[in-house]
């Protein structure tokens, strides 16, 4: 049985991926996302379902439970606290690691009803920015090259097969630390564009605008860098490779920057991300990443679980994609056949699955897991 290794990264544009030469090497296809943000896109992925995406939290059978129950060894490895186990996200794994200091409990610090009401008015959030900046940070995050060597070190230790998931935060806002990242200034004033400005708000420059994009492709290529370093250096002779964006960032295409949650938006330039599965022979040239687990299952020889809801690329193309926006109890939703487009925006989303009804509901999370969601820029769990 072939190992698997899929790699993936935070915020990278389907339309950016040339700032990545090793990825644009392969037969690099067109993803959707079922999700505009990290939680609910790498849920879904993660489920094959689009309920993850709806709720916002892994819904087993997961991709890493279906490798485990055919008898390969999994390893996760994924610094973010959107990734946190009280999400669902360390279902199926041998090893898992998000790398908090301490373990998010869902059931814990339950957040104030009333502030998340308030913040649900814009001219609420703008006052409540003005007084606090939002500002992103990593500083609380693990190196990305410590992460891959440490991958590369399970790995290699690992009886196999082996299933392998690793996610990538540099290419997340403010693309970098130190000097690399962008200035707080300018970071603060991108993530307050966009939307009613109610306090005369100043719009993001033309210069502001190329130091942010070129700080983004810098950040790309180390990612790039790093994924082709994993892929040269593990101990295997014939990998399945997968990669995926877990979304992508806008840059003032609508006025707007970066991805927020709270604006449930799903313009293309945030929902279309590069993807390759290499090692596996597929049907066209488009997807959605809810087809991610069983193309990986059927070219590594495995069965899918049948609550997957994703298509298996080796038999048939996909024609066309969902996308839910999750935030607190309403969601944005994008349907799309990659030539056409149906936005139903901040809507009362439930779905049914069989006899049950599934709702947008809000996330209850830790104090630490707030704490690192706030420092890499979201106003709260969402």
């Amino acid at each position: 049985m072939r190992d698997v290794v899929l790699l993936t990264a935070d915020s990278v544009r389907r339309d950016f991926v040339d700032a990545m030469p090793y990825v644009s090497e392969h037969e690099v296809l067109t993803g959707v996302t079922a999700g505009h943000y990290t939680r609910p896109s790498l849920a879904a992925l993660q489920s094959s379902r689009l309920r993850a995406s709806v709720q916002s939290r892994v819904v087993g059978p997961t991709i890493a439970e279906a490798f485990s129950e055919a008898g390969y060894t999994t390893i996760g490895l994924v610094p973010t606290a959107q990734a946190d186990p009280a999400f669902g996200f360390a279902d199926g794994f041998d090893h898992y690691d998000n790398y908090m200091s301490g373990s998010g409990n869902a059931a814990s610090n339950r957040r104030s009803s009333l502030r998340e009401y308030l913040g649900s008015f814009d001219i609420v959030r703008q006052v409540y920015r003005r007084v606090y900046p939002m500002e992103a940070n990593m500083d609380d995050l693990p190196d990305d090259e410590a992460v891959i060597e440490e991958a590369i070190e399970r790995f290699d230790d690992a009886d196999g097969p082996r299933f392998l998931w690793v996610h990538q935060m540099e290419s997340h806002r403010p693309y970098g630390t130190g000097e690399d990242a962008i200035p707080s200034k300018i970071d603060r004033k991108a993530e307050a564009s966009g939307g009613r400005r109610w306090f005369g708000s100043s719009e993001v420059t033309d210069a502001e605008r190329e130091l942010i994009t070129s700080a983004y492709r810098d950040a790309l290529g180390r990612v790039d860098d790093r994924i082709e370093r994993v892929l040269t250096e593990i101990d295997s002779e014939d990998p399945i490779f997968a990669f995926a964006a877990d979304h992508g960032d806008e840059f003032g295409e609508e006025e707007y920057y970066y991805h927020q949650g709270y604006r449930r938006r799903v313009p293309e330039t945030v929902i279309r991300v590069p993807v390759v599965l290499d090692g596996i022979e597929t049907q066209g040239d488009r997807l959605s990443l809810l087809d991610v687990g069983p193309t990986l299952a059927a070219g590594a020889g495995i069965d899918a679980p049948d609550a997957w809801q994703g298509n298996d690329l080796t038999e048939a193309e996909t024609e066309e994609a969902v996308t839910v926006a999750p935030w607190h109890e309403t969601a944005t939703v994008a349907w799309q056949d990659f030539e056409r487009k149906l936005v139903a925006r901040d809507a009362d989303v439930s779905m049914t699955e069989g006899d049950e009804e599934v709702a947008v509901d809000r996330t209850e999370v830790s104090d630490e897991v707030e704490r690192q969601l706030q420092d890499l820029g979201y106003a709260d769990a969402g």
